[in-house]
């Protein structure tokens, strides 16, 4: 694959040439370094499609890091984003964490002195990024989205959560993608939900995912066990309409399935505060969905929505997973998290599982927690997902 050029960005010269060395010793030989974070930028504004991935230290004169980052959003830069620093790490955590608000796509965070594995995980997922988008879609118009809906192009695919020790896929989180008649690659969310949002059909989407997936369940059952749960993410955006509870509940009922197997995860693009979302809230569990709090420990998740929300299951976000086989400060969170879970009796869900020794470490230390990322299995369609599966289980465990 011919690579896009990589920027790399820090006022230290003595970084910029052990980057550059590294980059070309891992395969990357078109990389521009610059110690003027203005004048790269300038770059990347005149020629966006030209690169590919920029790292970015944080600390530095004049520009620092985050505003960097902050005008890469701007520009609606479609790279990745790295960020190398040697600040401590809760700092360059939210650094991260920021940088989430400004829609980038963020590759990681490395702290100094760089080592070549974290480098590595980085570009991984920049190739990861570059394959997902080597089929190029702008983002769907208002008519186009309304005709997908209209055409039940809306299609279903699933990722499983697998328990850390058994290894049992215990349950399934539904992922929307459109799937067009004449296009090889499904359409990602990337392209479709942005609009939804917008134009306000995201509850279309929802109900026909929902709809297509407890279709699925029968089939999904006779594989994975009758006690398989279906989880559906929904917005928060979502719950202020008051009659959602009863719409969803109708569409369950009509299909015959206990509503104790369906879970709604909910986002966090902004906080559970108003009395509508969480009068939505209380009549999903009333008429016995259960609730899942997403991404817990990033943005606006936090122990006191988790003391007083109805929550029936939580979902670790990746960033306090990554390197928890020898991140002290992710294991002690971790394990807190566990604790409580087990006494609230809240399943827990490791999710963005991506390397083996963290892996190795959560199934060492965590009987009951349930695992989730592309290291088991990435989203698919229902039947390459039972074809994973009938490898899965003649795997060694």
């Amino acid at each position: 694959m011919k690579h896009k050029q990589i920027v790399v960005i820090d006022d230290s010269q003595a970084i910029l040439m052990v980057m550059k060395t590294m980059l070309l010793e891992l395969g990357y030989t078109n990389v521009v370094t610059s110690s003027n974070p203005k004048k790269a930028l300038e770059s990347i504004r005149n020629q966006p499609h030209k690169y590919s991935a920029v790292f970015t230290d944080l600390n530095m004169p004049e520009i620092d890091g985050m505003e960097v980052i902050k005008q890469l959003g701007a520009m609606q830069f479609e790279g990745g984003i790295c960020i190398i620093s040697d600040m401590e790490r809760r700092i360059i955590e939210l650094a991260a964490d920021i940088s989430k608000q400004h829609q980038v796509c963020l590759l990681g965070n490395i702290s100094k002195p760089i080592d070549l594995n974290s480098l590595k995980r980085a570009l991984d997922k920049l190739k990861q990024m570059e394959e997902r988008n080597f089929v190029h879609y702008e983002k769907m118009s208002k008519e186009e989205l309304i005709e997908c809906i209209e055409n039940r192009y809306i299609t279903p695919y699933y990722q499983p959560k697998v328990g850390a020790q058994s290894h049992k896929v215990n349950g399934v989180e539904v992922l929307a993608r459109i799937c067009k008649p004449g296009i090889p690659e499904a359409i990602l969310p990337g392209q479709f939900i942005p609009t939804a949002m917008r134009y306000e059909l995201l509850n279309d989407i929802t109900l026909q995912v929902l709809e297509k997936s407890l279709d699925d369940l029968p089939t999904l059952c006779k594989e994975f066990g009758q006690e398989l749960k279906v989880s559906v993410n929904l917005s928060p955006s979502q719950l202020v309409d008051p009659t959602y509870p009863d719409v969803l509940n109708e569409i369950v009922t009509s299909k015959g399935v206990n509503k104790s197997q369906v879970i709604l995860e909910i986002t966090e693009e902004f906080a559970l505060k108003s009395t509508e979302q969480l009068e939505s809230l209380n009549r999903f569990r009333i008429r016995g969905f259960g609730l899942s709090l997403d991404d817990f420990g990033t943005g606006f998740t936090n122990l006191q929505q988790l003391r007083s929300l109805p929550f029936t299951e939580v979902k670790i976000d990746r960033s306090l997973i990554t390197d928890i086989h020898c991140d002290q400060f992710n294991q002690v969170v971790v394990n807190s998290l566990a604790d409580i879970s087990s006494r609230l009796d809240v399943t827990l869900i490791a999710e963005g599982m991506e390397t083996i020794e963290d892996l190795s470490y959560l199934e060492s230390n965590y009987k009951k927690m349930h695992i989730q990322g592309f290291l088991i299995c990435t989203p698919r369609p229902i039947d390459n997902l039972l074809r994973w599966y009938h490898s899965w289980t003649k795997a060694p465990n």
